[in-house]
């Protein structure tokens, strides 16, 4: 009987552990999924929006995401951030400052890469399937009480919405939520050029 039991302790330890890890395997395969197709794509476009209950004097912020391959432009009313492929200008209109930098400072990171990269990197994922769309939560490995909720279309792979909770208290603290979302459009290719004479009286900041 106990030689039994035992068996049946190895059998459950064995499940459970193949089911975490199918859990984890699934929430990255989603998110690579996302980005092979974003970078599938001709371009995309997304209306966002960024929401913090945390007091955070930026938020919340309303903008515009236009892609192409791993070249973007961001434009909301404050601050608009380009990457042309080799660096990131990095637009401040209220204090007329223009930041250059590599491309691993960024004020916004939410491109395809970046979002893979970000919690391949640093989370534990873990995957269901709602009824219209994929949910990955990514619970961080270096903070226990901080977990993302990424929801993702399941036609598209597009990403709809990321929740930051702080699972102690029970709290949402961030939002980034795509409110439309258009793709293949004819974006011209000046969209993802720098043009300083746009910026005549910025001052420019190179950190490179």
């Amino acid at each position: 009987m106990e030689a039994k039991n035992k068996i049946i302790k190895i059998a459950l330890i064995f499940v459970i552990g193949y089911s975490n890890l199918f859990a984890q395997d699934s929430g990255i395969k989603i998110l690579e999924k996302v980005k092979e197709n974003a970078l599938s794509l001709e371009n995309g476009y997304y209306e966002f929006n960024i929401n913090s209950n945390l007091g955070n004097n930026l938020l919340p912020i309303s903008g515009e995401f236009f892609i192409k391959d791993e070249k973007y432009f961001i434009e909301t009313p404050d601050i608009d951030q380009l990457f042309d492929g080799k660096n990131i200008y990095t637009i401040i209109h209220e204090n007329e400052e223009i930041i250059i930098s590599k491309n691993n400072n960024t004020f916004f990171n939410f491109t395809p890469n970046q979002i893979l990269n970000f919690f391949l990197d640093g989370y534990n994922l873990t995957f269901e399937k709602d009824y219209d769309k994929y949910i990955v939560n990514a619970y961080s490995k270096k903070d226990e009480f901080i977990m993302y909720k990424i929801k993702v279309n399941n036609i598209d792979f597009s990403i709809e919405q990321i929740e930051m909770f702080d699972l102690e208290s029970d709290t949402l603290l961030n939002t980034f939520l795509t409110i439309s979302y258009e793709y293949n459009l004819p974006v011209p290719p000046s969209l993802f050029k720098f043009d300083t004479n746009k910026y005549q009286n910025y001052l420019i900041v190179s950190e490179n």
